[in-house]
């Protein structure tokens, strides 16, 4: 997963929000900057430009919690499309105002619109805005109709291995299998205290289509 671990990002919004987010490739394969996040984390066109992205914040060796670096960062962004969370769907996609330094060594994650029903699940996110982390599901997803308009999300039941927090928030799920991203997270009970509580994921299918 080191490539896509590469393209998930820390962001803070209006200088004091913090979700997760992602590069994504288009159909051109040419790089331009988009980066897929939830409308809950950035609301409307207003907010985009105050989006900092912050790159590679790690910790040093795997499993250790401290010893990340906020020093690769940009400023700004331009909202492209959204759906809110109340019409089941949950996601902003923006344009970043520059490429990241090449010097970063980012990576363009590739993305899933058929809405097959995925086999299990791969979480990358920063929960609480730490340094980033990764949660496995083996479980095939559900599509749930959770915001009571219509299946738009997918859900995991239980992670086998790792959770998420708040501040996980518009981070991918990637299929196991093709490695691509097929939902972003919107809301759901798991965290580090409840690590068997469920997650919900706004399809990117729905996304995709704008049906929701």
């Amino acid at each position: 997963w080191r490539d896509q671990i590469r393209s998930v990002g820390r962001i803070s919004i209006l200088g004091q929000f913090l979700c997760s987010g992602q590069l994504l490739n288009n159909t051109s394969g040419d790089e331009t900057p988009y980066f897929l996040t939830a409308q809950h984390c950035v609301e409307d066109a207003t907010e985009a430009p105050t989006v900092v992205a912050y790159w590679n914040y790690e910790a040093p060796f795997c499993g250790a919690l401290t010893g990340g670096s906020l020093s690769q960062n940009q400023s700004g962004s331009t909202l492209v499309a959204s759906s809110p969370w109340q019409f089941g769907s949950d996601f902003a996609l923006l344009l970043l105002e520059d490429a990241p330094d090449p010097s970063f060594g980012v990576h363009f994650a590739g993305w899933d619109a058929t809405g097959a029903t995925p086999g299990g699940a791969v979480g990358i996110h920063h929960p609480a805005g730490d340094e980033k982390s990764i949660s496995f599901d083996e479980d095939p997803l559900r599509a749930v109709n959770y915001y009571g308009r219509g299946n738009h999300q997918w859900r995991v039941d239980a992670w086998d291995l790792g959770t998420t927090e708040g501040g996980s928030s518009g981070s991918c799920i990637f299929e196991p299998s093709s490695g691509r991203c097929v939902g972003t997270l919107t809301t759901g009970t798991a965290s580090c205290s409840l690590p068997d509580g469920y997650d919900i994921y706004g399809r990117f299918d729905v996304h995709f289509d704008g049906t929701a």
